[in-house]
């Protein structure tokens, strides 16, 4: 009888813990959002002023698991405060786990003539730790790249 019931609450838990989980992530809506506004930003106020705003908590770009990632005019990630590993390093490098180079994808949409767009590619959650599916939203900034990611359910 222990068993069943504790297998019952097991199973509870995680139906209830769903919705939560996903009221824990942004929704691709509210990346593209974001990213916008991010972009918006850093061609008014310049890009120290606008990635200082990014990487504070309460600076109004950082919102559950959204944050803004910035490439510089070579390229190379000066912005992540989701993931500070990736600082400094050459986005043309980037590559998920399934082989796609999602950092030179990401550059080719910002490069495009429309200047934004949508990139898929798989990147470790940091709400589960495991590899998932992630969309971001790039825009184009002046000579800068300008993202913000959602992961899909």
């Amino acid at each position: 009888m222990r068993i069943v019931t504790a297998a019952v609450l097991v199973v509870l838990g995680v139906f209830i813990g769903l919705p939560a989980m996903a009221q824990e992530r942004g929704t691709e809506a509210e990346a593209r959002a974001m990213a916008e506004k991010a972009a918006a930003l850093m061609v008014t106020v310049g890009p120290e002023k606008a990635i200082a705003e990014f990487e504070r908590p309460d600076g109004g770009f950082r919102d559950r698991d959204l944050f803004v990632v910035v490439y510089d005019q070579k390229r190379f990630v000066i912005c992540s405060p989701g993931n500070p590993n990736f600082i400094g390093r050459d986005a043309k490098l980037f590559i998920d786990t399934d082989g796609k180079e999602f950092g030179k994808a990401i550059i080719a949409t910002a490069e495009s003539h429309d200047g934004a767009g949508w990139v898929e590619y798989r990147m470790s959650s940091p709400l589960t730790h495991k590899i998932e599916l992630k969309t971001s939203y790039v825009v184009k900034a002046g000579d800068y790249v300008v993202l913000v990611g959602a992961y899909k359910p």
